[in-house]
């Protein structure tokens, strides 16, 4: 901790001009586009990371998961083919099984929720935000921990398009296109589309196919804008994802070689459309209202024992199948002061929420007590309703105090086939209070407590299971509490007039209660596990992060984020009788840091490269299996032509193995079924070409 201090000097140091002029259009200006206004980055309160353009090219990144491991603090898991599960802060789901989740860090896409759905291209990406920490007064119940707000390029005045196809070893092509305009001066629209495919990274030496575990993925946006009048301007947003992936991932070798005789599946198909307003004809406050509709039927499922039949006289072969459908409705209406209608000095922020949702279940599985197949079939409707509010109030000589505060309530209706049938509801509040102090345009000290919360839910695996003699400890475990996070901060922010430095730091010490862990019941030691959802008392994660980037020649920039996090487990004893109280949380690494380096050897010609390190790590808060400490190293050269852009690139050149997703069990009948770490890996080495036309 002897090193925080000193960060926290960069950071002021950073923000003091280095020469005395007025150069006040140089002052950097990334602006937010997810918080209640859209205003600067360096003078928000919070820690808020941002991922433009030109930084997923840095890795030539062509899905979240390449890009999230350029931010601090921020860990995924990949659910199944893709990383759709993120942690912020140590804090995040890590799967869905039977049960539906409510993800600690959501995730929206043009304002459109797709949390636990994750994303696909990114291709016309014009700015990703990481908001870190509780953001429930903003977003609610999916921002425990953070939130994940992706806003995709729209409309343009003039016509501008962009078309670009890359080629990559393991069979890998992604073929993208975007063009925007405008009819007249009322209307305008964009186009995006993309598609992307690969072999993936697995060889199944049985079936002797290195396609298993296949990338087949399309994606494409729609964007209409129509200005009614001067004070109306509305837009449709209309999104369609068709994701064809295989899933063959866990190997018995623990290698990427697997020996499954039924691969299975990781199929997305969603449709989504939301209209947005922005209303400026009020005398006292501008209005902003979303209505949003997503429907997406998914099919995730694998070879539960990893072989073929044959293996061993000890051998099982069964498969495992989720079919879900997922409706939801969502309406976000807010009002935002003016400068005519504030209250006194103060600007505020008044919305209202309300939303539905439905999940509906079929899991097709073996059931080993019929010893039979059989299928289990639930549906979960979930109704939402939230007040909020914010108000920024200035005090004097650059400080201000900003309070916010929001009330929702849910209510969940259940049942299965097998009878379950239970309601929840609870009402959960969230706040922020920060208060801040402008040292000058660039710089920002602040310290803010938070307060954010996640619902509860309903554990259908166990409810379902509870009948069972063997199984009946979980008869206790039907359903789960909510989970509240309470959050202290302080942070500084600081960019100078030449934008040749820029710098912010962020500490805070974060408290849970009620945490929701994954827990799992073995009863037997065999093949059969019953899921849930548990609450372990209370939990701490508290750390540092940063992010720098320093322009230290005109042709040479240096970019540097780092983070440090400890966690601790509250009191926590699972049903088998593992003590787990005090240990480090689930996907938390101690530190993470990503150094990068830009440089220019002429106007044309750019090189790029990068590492990216992330310490061990536990895979789930119910066993000890860990990861490796791992460091990455990228590099890419592209060349700049009059409208065309070559590039090569390289990704994990040390060829690492990186684990995304862990377990620990046995399931090798070959060793009379001894326990080990299975873990899945994300992509080895990565060698590619690509050539965009840009006009």
């Amino acid at each position: 901790m002897r090193f925080i201090p000193s960060l926290i000097t960069v950071a002021i140091c950073s923000s003091y001009p280095l020469y005395a002029s007025d150069t006040e259009t140089a002052i950097e200006r990334i602006r937010v586009q997810g918080d209640f206004r859209q205003q600067a980055l360096q003078n928000i309160s919070g820690s808020v990371a941002v991922v433009g353009e030109q930084d997923t090219k840095r890795t030539s990144a062509q899905h979240l998961d390449d890009v999230l491991n350029q931010l601090a603090n921020v860990n995924f898991t990949a659910g199944a083919s893709r990383g759709r599960y993120i942690q912020v802060r140590g804090i995040g789901e890590r799967s869905e099984f039977v049960d539906t989740i409510n993800p600690s860090v959501g995730i929206l896409v043009d304002g459109i929720d797709y949390s636990g759905l994750g994303i696909t291209g990114i291709s016309d990406l014009a700015q990703l935000e990481v908001f870190r920490g509780p953001e429930a007064t903003r977003f609610g119940a999916n921002a425990l921990a953070g939130m994940i707000n992706l806003t995709t390029k729209g409309p343009t005045a003039a016509a501008e398009g962009k078309a670009s196809v890359t080629l990559a070893n393991f069979n890998s092509r992604q073929l993208a296109a975007q063009f925007s305009n405008s009819v007249n001066k009322q209307i305008g629209y964009s186009l995006s589309l993309e598609q992307q495919s690969s072999d993936g990274f697995i060889e199944n030496t049985y079936l002797n196919r290195d396609d298993t575990n296949n990338i087949d993925e399309f994606t494409g946006r729609l964007k209409l804008r129509y200005q009614a009048s001067d004070a109306l301007t509305l837009q449709l947003v209309s999104h369609f994802v068709d994701q064809n992936n295989g899933y063959d991932a866990f190997s018995l070798d623990r290698n990427r070689t697997t020996l499954s005789d039924q691969p299975g599946q990781d199929l997305i198909r969603s449709k989504a459309i939301a209209l947005q307003a922005d209303y400026r004809g009020l005398p006292f406050a501008n209005v902003l209202a979303q209505l949003s509709y997503l429907t997406a039927d998914s099919d995730y499922g694998f070879d539960e024992d990893w072989s073929y039949v044959g293996l061993h006289p000890d051998e099982y072969s069964t498969t495992d199948r989720y079919l879900r459908q997922r409706d939801q409705l969502t309406l976000d209406y807010r009002f935002i002061s003016s400068p005519e209608g504030k209250l006194g000095n103060s600007d505020w922020v008044l919305g209202l929420y309300a939303a539905n949702k439905s999940f509906d279940l079929t899991r097709q599985f073996w059931n080993w007590d019929l010893w039979q197949a059989d299928a289990f079939v639930s549906e979960l409707s979930r109704s939402n309703a939230a007040v909020y509010g914010e108000i920024n109030t200035p005090l004097s000589d650059g400080w201000n105090l900003t309070s916010g505060l929001r009330l929702e309530r849910y209510e969940d209706e259940y049942s299965d086939s097998s009878g379950g049938s239970i309601n929840n509801d609870d009402t959960m509040w969230g706040a922020k209070l920060s208060l801040n102090y402008q040292v000058n345009p660039q710089a920002l000290i602040y310290l803010l407590t938070s307060r954010g919360y996640k619902a509860g839910g309903v554990n259908g695996d166990a409810l379902a299971k509870a009948a069972d003699d063997s199984l009946a400890d979980l008869s206790s475990k039907a359903s789960f509490k909510p989970e509240t996070l309470y959050n202290a901060e302080f942070g500084v922010k600081g960019v100078a007039l030449d934008n040749s430095v820029s710098a912010r730091v962020a500490a805070f010490y974060m408290w849970r209660e009620d945490m929701q862990v994954k827990g799992w019941l073995n009863p037997d030691s065999g093949p059969q596990f019953a899921g849930f959802i548990d609450n372990a008392g209370s939990g701490r994660n508290y750390g540092i992060e940063m992010e720098n980037r320093l322009q230290l020649h005109a042709q040479f920039a240096l970019s540097l984020s780092a983070s440090w996090l400890k966690t601790e487990l509250g009191r926590y004893i699972t049903l088998d009788g593992d003590v787990f109280t005090g240990r480090e949380q689930a996907q938390a690494p101690r530190f993470q840091y990503s150094v990068a380096a830009d440089w220019y050897l002429s106007e044309a010609l750019l090189v790029n490269v990068s590492v990216q390190g992330k310490d061990e790590f536990y895979y789930s808060d119910g066993h000890n299996a860990r990861s490796s400490r791992y460091e990455l190293l990228n590099a890419r050269i592209s060349y700049q032509l009059a409208h065309w852009e070559l590039a090569l690139w390289a990704r994990n050149i040390l060829d690492k193995d990186i684990g995304v997703r862990g377990f620990y069990f046995g399931n090798d009948p070959r060793d009379g079924y001894a326990p080990h770490v299975y873990e899945q890996f994300a992509e080895p080495r990565r060698v590619g070409m690509s050539a965009s036309y840009q006009f």
